[in-house]
C-alpha cells in the first residue's frame, strides 16, 4: 500500500498518538454502545500505535481475542501477549480470516486504499454472523471552516487537496463509508460524526495541522503547490492564540452482519 503518509516518518508515533487523544473517545462509545465485552473475538486492521488494541484488550479481558494488524507492526509489538496477536500484513493482498470475529474495526485506514469498497467487503466476510463491522473514517468537508477568515489557512490546506488529487487517498471517504457497508449486506447501520474544534495557541502552535502539514510539505513545496512563504504565515496563524478552526469531519459507521436466521 502507497499511503500518502508515510510510515517511516520519525515523528511518526507521535503523530498517531496525538490522532489518538482526539479519535479514541468517539471508538469508545461504539464499543460501548455495541456492546464489546468479556470474551469477544475482536480484529483492528491499520492498528498503528495501538491506542484502540489496549482498549480492545481490556474490554474483552483473557477470553477474548485481539488481532492487531498493520503493515509496520514496530509499536504494536511490545503489546502482543495475554488476548492481543499482532500480525504483519497488507490487508489488500491478503485475506482476512472469515467468519471470525465479534468486532471488526477499521479507523483512518480505508481512506487511503485505492479500492476502499473491496476493504469494506473483506471486513463484512470477516465477521461473524451477528458480529459488527466499524469504519472510522475522515472527510475534509469542515478542514477549510476557521475564523476569523484566513489566506494561509486556505493556500495551505488547498495545497494538501491538490496533493491528494494526485494519490490514492480520498479526502471525502468519510462520508462514503455508510453506504459502503449497507451495499456490503451488513444491516442495522449506525453513523456517529464529529469535527474537533482546534484552538490556536501561542506556545504550542496546532500540532494537529503542523504535524500533517509537516510531513506533506517537502512534497508539496516540490511540486510548487505552496512556498515557504505559506508554510511560515500558516506557522504564524496557528500561533496566534486567537483563531478557531475544525478539524476534518471524522465519520464512524457500523454495521451488523446478518445472523444465519436472519438470511433465512
Amino acid at each position: 500500500m502507497n499511503y500518502i503518509i508515510d510510515p517511516a516518518w520519525a515523528d511518526e508515533r507521535e503523530r498517531l498518538e496525538n490522532l489518538a487523544v482526539f479519535y479514541n473517545v468517539g471508538t469508545a462509545e461504539i464499543c460501548d454502545r455495541l456492546g464489546v465485552g468479556p470474551g469477544w473475538r475482536c480484529a483492528d486492521l491499520g492498528a498503528g500505535s495501538g491506542s484502540v488494541v489496549r482498549m480492545l484488550a481490556e474490554r474483552v479481558g483473557p477470553e477474548g481475542e485481539v488481532l492487531a494488524i498493520d503493515a509496520d507492526t514496530r509499536f504494536l509489538e511490545p503489546l502482543a501477549g495475554g488476548p492481543i496477536t499482532v500480525r504483519a500484513m497488507d490487508v489488500t493482498a491478503e485475506p482476512l480470516p472469515e467468519g471470525r470475529f465479534d468486532f471488526v474495526h477499521a479507523r483512518l485506514l480505508l481512506e487511503h486504499l485505492p479500492e476502499p469498497a473491496e476493504m469494506v467487503r473483506s471486513m463484512a466476510a470477516a465477521a461473524r454472523p451477528g458480529g459488527w463491522v466499524v469504519v472510522e473514517d475522515v472527510d475534509w468537508s469542515t478542514a477549510l471552516t476557521i475564523d476569523p477568515p484566513s489566506e494561509a489557512h486556505e493556500r495551505v490546506i488547498s495545497a494538501c487537496h491538490k496533493l491528494y488529487a494526485g494519490s490514492a487517498y480520498d479526502a471525502s471517504y468519510g462520508r462514503k463509508v455508510p453506504r459502503q457497508l449497507r451495499a456490503a449486506g451488513l444491516t442495522d447501520i449506525g453513523i456517529r460524526a464529529a469535527s474537533m474544534p482546534l484552538l490556536a495557541d501561542a506556545e504550542h502552535g496546532q500540532p494537529d495541522w503542523a504535524m500533517w502539514v509537516a510531513q506533506l510539505a517537502p512534497r508539496m513545496l516540490a511540486e510548487g503547490l505552496l512556498t515557504q512563504d505559506d508554510l511560515d504565515a500558516f506557522s504564524r496563524l496557528w500561533h496566534d492564540g486567537d483563531t478557531v478552526g475544525f478539524g476534518p469531519l471524522i465519520v464512524s459507521a457500523w454495521g451488523r452482519r446478518p445472523a444465519e436466521e436472519d438470511a433465512r
